[in-house]
């Protein structure tokens, strides 16, 4: 079961053949509950506005549903790492875009605006505890796949696991509640633990 993806200009967009189940640091519409798709978006590096309001304004003037999950970043929309593989005949997606201007090692506050923002569509039949063990498996990924590329914080030189906005956003698109488990000695945990590394070594 596959989504429909079109690229734009200043964003691109995932739209989903039916409501799906979503678990989603995003800014506007993330959380948990139901997505009928997902939106990431290029705003300048000195964006500085109320992000709900600016979203929506944003999707109104495009024709789009308000009700999307929406992200946003500084990063090229068109430098977007995008692959999908198959798990027991099952899709998982990966859409994966990344800046690492702003990488922060853990216990420095300070820094700026720097995103990546990891995009997972799936049909595995998982439950919401195993949604939220791939969610955890997807970000043990992106911090292995920074420190091998020894990206660092440039305040204080220490290896980074990540940016200090950085979002995941995981979508299930199956009603049927069956596995309880996606950490990296599953299939689908290792599967979509590598989709989510391996793309993430392209920026490097």
């Amino acid at each position: 079961m596959r989504a429909k993806f079109s690229i734009y200009d200043r964003y691109y967009c995932i739209e989903f053949p039916q409501r799906a189940r979503k678990y989603s640091s995003a800014p506007y519409q993330g959380g948990t509950g139901i997505s009928y798709g997902y939106v990431n978006m290029h705003v300048e590096n000195n964006y500085n506005s109320d992000v709900n309001e600016y979203i929506k304004s944003f999707l109104i003037k495009n024709n789009l549903s308000t009700e999307l999950t929406v992200n946003m970043t500084s990063a090229d929309i068109h430098n977007l790492r995008r692959s999908d593989i198959y798990v027991d005949s099952y899709s998982v997606d990966a859409f994966i875009t990344a800046g690492f201007d702003n990488a922060l090692s853990i216990g420095n506050k300070s820094g700026k605006p720097g995103t990546i923002n990891i995009c997972i569509v799936t049909d595995y039949p998982l439950t919401d505890s195993g949604a939220m063990n791939l969610y955890q498996t997807c970000i043990e990924s992106k911090a292995q796949a920074l420190n091998d590329m020894e990206i660092r914080d440039i305040r204080t030189g220490m290896l980074s696991p990540g940016t200090s906005t950085d979002t995941l956003s995981i979508f299930v698109l199956n009603k049927t509640r069956k596995y309880n488990y996606a950490g990296r000695l599953t299939e689908i945990g290792y599967s979509t633990s590598m989709l989510v590394y391996n793309n993430l070594l392209k920026f490097g």
